[in-house]
């Protein structure tokens, strides 16, 4: 049922009316009665000429309307208070259209943006609405929020070097929070500050509370990626989709991580094991658990994406690519792009180096000074202790690298940093050569200073 009333009166402080359509909920029709009437006024016209005009066309109408005695206007009062009070609990359940008349006075003010606010004055309040020109808009997510980043944070942020340990849980969700913004993927993604909050506080529950693969770490993994993109300034050469896929990819790359490996799951013949087919076990069970963390409306920042399903698709691709089973082919397609001229507009060049990223953050600890580094090889072999614990415990094939029995900690650092992490950082610094700086250099100290620990321990 549609009311549509122009009402006029010469004692208005501004005799400006405004036409308008009220669609109305069923329960607001069945409180109307017929005489009910609605009055709508507007803002002042902007000039005198208008002025003038809605003037006259004021003074044409009330001349051939009847006037109205005492008892109707304390009636038509009545109801314009019970109406505005319907109006007033209807939770915005109405939807006011302008007519052409008013739309065009107000259009004389607001031509240029598409996020200009068309307002209408409702006796007294005041009404917003905000049309989105690409899709349409989604009422029941909240509203975008400007988050001040600040600056000496973000330069730190961006520095291999920073130090995890100085931070407690909630301060690292503000700091992730603070990399969505700056690398301008809430904008692109208009994702609203509590939706981005209820994600990754979901992410952080789910990390389980393991010496090394816990809720630190991810920050950690997040933290070096932010730093490589700014380093090798990837951010005008890489689409905002791929750096959030990417930084999304490093929350969430480890995320319910039971503290046992793949190889764990494999020999006990685990549910995990079974479930994915014995392929990139705990990979596909931390991208699974992602998607099930989005499915939840209040935590899914791919809300508005349109292209969701891609984003998503490199989004698991991205920490597919953390299995060290899949090294030598990640580290072959990266090198043939490479030498075959790198690309930034081909998506593949594009997603391979970003494999490579969260490959070198996954595994940065070492290109972190020593104290920041040194606590985290203790946790990490704490971590594979427990493992190798419950591998005699359940007469499984013990993890050599794991045994604190045969294990040199030293000698173990030493092989990894030469035979994994070196290879692939002097991959990644092909790309700009100047974050050999940042990154190889590190990483030859850090060799350099377990090659003297190791010669210690066997007394040369």
């Amino acid at each position: 049922m549609f009311h549509s009333l122009c009402s006029l009166h010469r004692n208005f402080k501004h005799k400006l009316c405004v036409s308008v359509l009220i669609i109305m909920s069923d329960q607001q029709q069945s409180n109307l009665k017929d005489d009910d009437v609605i009055i709508l006024t507007s803002p002042p016209p902007e000039n005198e000429e208008d002025s003038e005009s809605i003037e006259e066309e004021i003074q044409e109408e009330t001349e051939d309307s009847d006037p109205e005695e005492p008892d109707q206007k304390q009636q038509l009062s009545e109801n314009n208070a019970r109406l505005s009070d319907d109006l007033a609990n209807s939770n915005n359940n109405c939807e006011f259209v302008e007519t052409q008349n008013a739309a065009n006075l107000r259009a004389k003010q607001k031509l240029s943006s598409k996020q200009s606010e068309k307002t209408v004055l409702i006796n007294g309040t005041n009404g917003t609405s905000t049309a989105d020109q690409h899709q349409e808009e989604d009422f029941t997510m909240p509203g975008l929020e400007a988050v001040y980043c600040p600056k000496a944070t973000m330069r730190d942020l961006a520095e291999p070097m920073f130090d995890v340990w100085r931070l407690d849980r909630d301060s690292m969700v503000d700091h992730i929070e603070y990399m969505y913004h700056d690398l301008g993927i809430v904008r692109a993604w208009r994702i609203p500050r509590a939706t981005l909050r209820m994600f990754l506080l979901g992410v952080r529950e789910r990390y389980q509370d393991n010496p090394y693969h816990n809720f630190k770490h991810c920050f950690c993994v997040t933290q070096m990626a932010y730093s490589m993109v700014c380093k090798l300034r990837l951010r005008g050469s890489v689409s905002v989709d791929y750096l959030g896929a990417l930084l999304t990819a490093a929350v969430c790359h480890d995320v319910d991580h039971p503290g046992l490996n793949n190889a764990y799951h494999s020999h006990a013949r685990t549910p995990l094991a079974i479930l994915y087919n014995y392929k990139s076990i705990l990979e596909q069970h931390h991208f699974a658990v992602t998607c099930r963390i989005l499915s939840n409306k209040e935590r899914n920042i791919f809300r508005n994406v349109n292209n969701r399903d891609e984003v998503l698709t490199n989004v698991g691709e991205l920490i597919l690519a953390t299995d060290l089973a899949r090294h030598k082919d990640v580290m072959e397609t990266y090198a043939r792009n490479v030498d075959d001229g790198f690309d930034f507009k081909n998506n593949g060049h594009v997603l391979s180096v970003l494999k490579i990223i969260i490959k070198c953050a996954d595994v940065s600890n070492e290109v972190r000074p020593e104290t920041v580094a040194g606590p985290w090889v203790e946790r990490l072999f704490a971590e594979y202790s427990e493992q190798s614990a419950r591998e005699k415990r359940e007469r499984l094939p013990v993890t050599p690298y794991m045994d604190p029995d045969i294990v040199n900690v030293a000698e173990s650092q030493e092989n990894f940093i030469r035979g994994i992490m070196l290879p692939m950082y002097d991959e990644l610094c092909k790309l700009i050569v100047d974050a050999r700086l940042f990154y190889i250099n590190p990483l030859y100290e850090a060799l350099t200073r377990y090659e003297v620990q190791s010669m210690r321990e066997r007394g040369i």
